[in-house]
């Protein structure tokens, strides 16, 4: 698929079968989530950018800090089509019938995608890139990535001395195989002992599991979050978990690194890559 979407963007192509031609400079572009607001931000001229989305100063948002000054937009039909864009730039902003709606008033939509590879976030950079007009700047971003990415697959242990890890969220939730936080850890150097234990996609954390299989290293993400404190139920609260926690060499990624499938990911690989090589400089226990 990633194939075939790069294959239409050397013709201008906008994927999900949408003709649109690049943005020249002068074009107004507005963003409707905070996924798209990162890439808005990162490859738009500023003076172009009409509004970018109530969530772009967000925890969640990597870049929140360059989001001070623009305006924001709630992501409604009504209040984007009073700010005329020539075009919208969104992942889910907007709810499921907002491409369909804004198309009828003849609005490009660059679509961000979604994704479980870290592929998709050199696709959606190329992408918004053409239709932004901005394809040079992306192409740089891109290049960025992948270099840092490459830097750290050189250094890799084989796997059988990787460490073994486990991913924690706030609310007790942990990830198997065919999901974007488990391509982050492989590409790091660690092993995912959910996956590896033949899970696949969100689970709740299996504590019993822990306990007959300690981790060598805890990657924590979201604990960043204000509304981590509201998790009470959640087995992330577990006593024997905090425990684990406490006792075991973590990891802790900021919200913003980990909230989109962009290039920014290279930071959550890097601190994980850094932490595991600790453990291995340190003589740590690796099975």
């Amino acid at each position: 698929m990633y194939r075939l979407i790069e294959t239409a963007l050397k013709f201008g192509v906008l994927y999900l079968g949408v003709l649109v031609s690049p943005l020249s400079a002068q074009e107004r572009v507005v963003s409707l989530d905070y996924c798209a607001d990162q890439y808005t931000i990162a490859l738009a001229e500023r003076e172009n950018i009409v509004a970018v989305s109530p969530a772009a100063d967000s925890e969640y948002s990597y870049l929140a800090s360059w989001s001070s000054g623009l305006a924001q937009i709630r992501p409604s039909g009504e209040a984007v089509l009073f700010s005329q864009p020539d075009l919208v730039v969104r992942q889910w902003g907007g709810g499921f019938g907002a491409t369909a709606y804004l198309r009828r008033f003849s609005i490009n939509i660059a679509q961000i995608l979604s994704g479980s590879n870290l592929e998709i976030a050199a696709v959606n950079l190329r992408s918004i890139g053409v239709s932004l007009g901005e394809s040079r700047k992306a192409q740089k971003l891109v290049k960025e990535m992948k270099d840092r990415l490459a830097r750290i697959q050189a250094q890799l242990e084989p796997e059988s001395e990787q460490p073994r890890a486990i991913y924690v969220t706030p609310g007790g939730i942990t990830t198997g195989t065919g999901t974007f936080v488990h391509e982050v850890m492989s590409a790091a150097g660690v092993i995912n002992i959910a996956a590896d234990g033949g899970q696949r996609g969100w689970r709740e954390i299996n504590l019993e599991a822990i306990a007959l299989d300690p981790p060598d290293l805890v990657i924590a993400a979201f604990f960043d979050l204000r509304a981590a404190q509201v998790n009470y139920w959640s087995t992330a609260r577990h006593k024997f978990l905090r425990q684990i926690m406490e006792k075991t060499p973590t990891v802790l990624l900021p919200a913003a690194q980990l909230a989109c499938s962009a290039w920014f990911l290279t930071d959550a690989v890097e601190a994980i890559h850094e932490a595991a090589r600790k453990i291995k400089v340190s003589g740590g226990a690796i099975r």
